[in-house]
């Protein structure tokens, strides 16, 4: 037979129920059922009270708490959060978290989850497990994440787990799958599936996979990759060095070296190879502005000390005409050697990606080292994250954090973003909170794909400076 509290709680919910609730009528109905101890109706009060223009943040703590002693989950987790919100730290409640955790509750799953990766802790892929058992994608993501870096990935499993979590609109999830459509890891090479997959994640605003679509779209000859380039350019160099080559040769839109200039600029402003040696073609011609042997000279050479091999062609030309024998000598040597660390740094990625090969991090570790000697900036983060997460070689921390650092230096988003978490946990480096909260920034500004884990922990991370 239905107790009174909960005909109360009925009735109280079926005016929330209408379009437009009547929260006035409901409250008190609410508040009848709360106090004859019914724990649901408690937790409806508080939110009700939440909503209000001025809420009384101890009246909605008040009725938190009596749902929570009543055995509901969500009202403890809820207050746990409120806790946080007024600068508790998330590690002297972690003990909460967990205990709510364990008994099912699925935001405390994700945020012990979402901790532990960040930190690297092993026991972040048990709660991501468990909040995977109720269907929530971002977890399914991180456990095919996680799949896709082991030493010995189970390609079936990690395709499931991404399908999985695309098929409920994660737009990561869409991106990683049309990268692996893309380069045939794991699965067979597909174009037209990794151009849907990347659509997907380009339109949810995924820099990386804007810049990937449009670079696809570009040896199509097909001119929506213009629209792609143009999307990323706000972040990413490599969209607005690509653009900047279209305008400059009139591909696939109008010719227009003023709109040419201002890409190739704002690329070479931020050392970006490719970004630095159209600013030299640019005034070596003088497209758009008055031809200048010496600026372009001077472009031409930044570019090529970045590893640019068609700057070292142009220094090589140049070098020719002007009948300059030694330093025609010294550019080719450094062209030919930069072509290597190339070819070093892609063979590279095919061992340690499993991609036209067997999957082999040993062969990788090699082969980074081989780049990243010769400054290969990609190579520099891969070799961070090998030693991070323990690919082929015992973890360290410190090891991780002097590759990542080398890379960061270079702008390299992905880089940029292990630092800070190596800084903020202590990992191999001193723990500071600052330093993490910088690095982050420029993470998100130089185009981190995951901007809104990014931008969670950036809140979190100066909230926590600030208190």
């Amino acid at each position: 037979m239905e107790t009174h509290a909960e005909t109360l709680y009925r009735q109280a919910c079926g005016l929330l129920e209408q379009n437009p609730p009547d929260t006035a009528a409901a409250v008190p109905l609410l508040y009848e059922a709360a106090e004859a101890g019914h724990p649901e109706a408690a937790f409806q009060l508080a939110a009700c009270l939440s909503e209000e223009e001025q809420p009384d943040i101890r009246a909605v703590r008040r009725w938190l708490q009596r749902a929570a002693d009543g055995g509901h989950g969500y009202a403890a987790y809820n207050l746990l959060q409120i806790c946080e919100a007024e600068g508790e730290s998330f590690v002297s409640q972690i003990d909460g978290y967990t205990r709510l955790a364990e008994n099912g509750i699925l935001p405390a799953q994700l945020r012990l989850f979402e901790y532990y990766a960040t930190a690297q802790d092993p026991r972040a892929v048990h709660w991501a497990a468990e909040a995977a058992k109720q269907e929530h994608p971002l977890a399914q993501y991180y456990l095919a994440q996680h799949e896709q870096n082991a030493a010995e990935p189970d390609y079936g499993i990690m395709l499931a787990l991404y399908l999985k979590a695309a098929a409920q609109g994660l737009p990561l999830a869409h991106w990683q799958l049309g990268r692996l459509y893309l380069y045939g890891q794991g699965v067979a090479q597909n174009t037209a599936s990794a151009v849907e997959h990347l659509t997907v994640a380009a339109e949810a605003g995924i820099v990386p996979a804007q810049t990937e679509l449009a670079a696809l779209f570009q040896e199509q000859e097909n001119p929506a990759a213009v629209r792609w380039y143009r999307a990323a350019a706000e972040h990413d160099d490599n969209a607005r060095a690509a653009l900047a080559h279209l305008y400059l040769t009139g591909t696939l839109t109008e010719r227009n070296p003023n709109k040419a200039r201002r890409h190739a600029r704002a690329a070479a402003e931020n050392h970006h190879p490719e970004g630095l040696r159209l600013m030299g073609d640019i005034y070596r011609y003088g497209l758009g502005v008055k031809a200048d042997e010496e600026a372009a000279r001077a472009y031409y050479r930044e570019a090529a000390e970045l590893g640019n091999i068609a700057a070292y062609q142009k220094l090589i030309s140049g070098a020719v005409l002007n009948q300059e024998q030694q330093e025609y000598d010294q550019t080719k040597t450094a062209a030919l050697l930069r072509q290597q660390t190339e070819r070093a740094f892609q063979a590279a990625e095919a061992a340690a990606k499993g991609i036209g090969r067997a999957q082999d991090f040993a062969l990788a570790r090699k082969l980074y080292l081989e780049a990243a000697e010769f400054q290969h900036r990609q190579a520099m983060s891969a070799l961070g994250n090998i030693y991070y997460r323990g690919q082929g070689v015992e973890t360290d921390y410190g090891q991780a954090a002097y590759w990542f650092e080398l890379a960061a230096e270079q702008g390299d988003p992905a880089a940029q973003y292990s630092l800070a978490c190596q800084y903020y946990f202590g990992q191999g480096l001193p723990r500071s909170t600052a330093q993490a909260c910088r690095l982050l920034e420029a993470a998100l500004d130089n185009g981190y794909p995951d901007q809104a884990t990014a931008r969670r922990l950036l809140a979190e991370w100066r909230a926590e400076a600030e208190t």
